[in-house]
């Protein structure tokens, strides 16, 4: 199920993003995410007290875990502003995707694609004009995840992020019915959905 997560899941939020960075430093590190930067457990608690993260909860066998999470904002980071996107929208139109992370243990499991469908079926409900998320342009997972989606790539620069130095951004972005939606997008995220 994914739901909205509250004050209640900070620690479990923030156990997904620990279990992402241990597993980059024995593998390979594809998020350019910096540990004890962001995503933090700073960033966790604001992204809940705006009502903006989610959570995906697998309440099978012993107890309930939280496998993904990601917030779901709609303020978009100031390099926004110099990407040429294909929908353009007002900015109560739009919503962004940020800091999705699906836990190692399932890996490979469709969790982030559980995770952008739901973004995805809320902005066509909420008749949005365009979701939009951006990546590390060398992050295999999430890049292609966006294209399997069917997000359309607006471009690629250089921005600076997380107190580190520049590196190279994709910026992604999906419309529902072709971009057609009206622009209104006033409704909020609905708390929950599930798994199937």
């Amino acid at each position: 199920m994914i739901r909205r997560a509250t004050g209640r899941d900070i620690d479990a939020v923030q156990q997904i993003y620990m279990e992402l960075f241990a597993w980059e430093r024995r593998h390979e590190a594809y998020s350019k995410w910096v540990s004890g930067v962001y995503p933090d457990r700073t960033t966790v608690r604001r992204a809940v007290a705006k009502q903006e993260m989610y959570a995906l909860w697998d309440e099978k066998g012993e107890g309930k875990k939280i496998y993904a999470a990601m917030a779901i904002s709609r303020e978009q980071p100031e390099d926004y502003a110099r990407v040429n996107w294909k929908f353009r929208a007002l900015p109560r139109s739009v919503v962004v995707v940020r800091a999705l992370c699906v836990s190692p243990l399932r890996f490979r499991e469709g969790l982030g694609t559980q995770m952008m469908h739901f973004v995805m079926e809320t902005a066509s409900r909420m008749r949005c004009r365009a979701v939009r998320f951006d990546v590390w342009s060398g992050n295999v997972p999430a890049v292609s995840l966006c294209e399997k989606l069917g997000f359309r790539c607006a471009g690629r620069k250089n921005a600076v992020r997380f107190g580190a130095g520049a590196d190279e951004r994709a910026y992604y972005e999906w419309a529902p019915a072709g971009g057609e939606g009206n622009g209104t997008g006033r409704a909020s995220f609905v708390g929950s959905r599930g798994n199937a």
